[in-house]
């Protein structure tokens, strides 16, 4: 009987059930290395001439756990500091003029992991901006001391 029951099931991943056509062969998806937020940085000139390391929304969003939308979405409520740096405006197909990428340097981003783990928010699912007024102020008084001392850098 075992028999009888190994061989009627044993093309059953073979086949799409009531089907006489094979599956496909499962392949192994090849394993990617862990991204981390610095991966991909651009060197990007100051206006003081000096080139530093420039990483997108994209990346300072992972570096604290959100998507790109909701770093953009608390930029425009006012709750996240605005960046910056940003490369210059683009046409795009349609003829509209839209704002160049927002760009951040390194220093800042360890700044605003630094300031959402001190506040605890790295880990949080949602952040309730009422109650942590002070991030916002931290982290632009840690960007502004950032961007003047990234400035006084080839200045003097």
């Amino acid at each position: 009987m075992e028999d009888f029951i190994e061989e009627t099931f044993s093309t059953l991943d073979q086949y799409y059930p009531g089907s006489k056509r094979k599956r496909r062969e499962t392949k192994e998806k090849p394993k990617v290395e862990s991204k981390t937020w610095d991966a991909r940085p651009s060197m990007k000139p100051l206006p003081n001439g000096q080139e530093v390391e420039m990483f997108t929304l994209g990346a300072l969003a992972e570096a604290i756990g959100r998507s790109a939308i909701t770093v953009r979405t608390w930029t425009l409520e006012g709750v996240f500091p605005k960046s910056p740096y940003r490369l210059p405006p683009v046409s795009g197909t349609d003829g509209k003029v839209r704002e160049g990428r927002r760009l951040y340097t390194r220093p800042m981003i360890e700044a605003a992991v630094e300031v959402f783990d001190k506040h605890g928010l790295l880990h949080l699912d949602r952040v309730e901006w009422s109650n942590h007024k002070k991030v916002t102020l931290e982290l632009s008084e840690m960007w502004a001391k950032i961007r003047e001392s990234e400035m006084q850098t080839n200045a003097e």
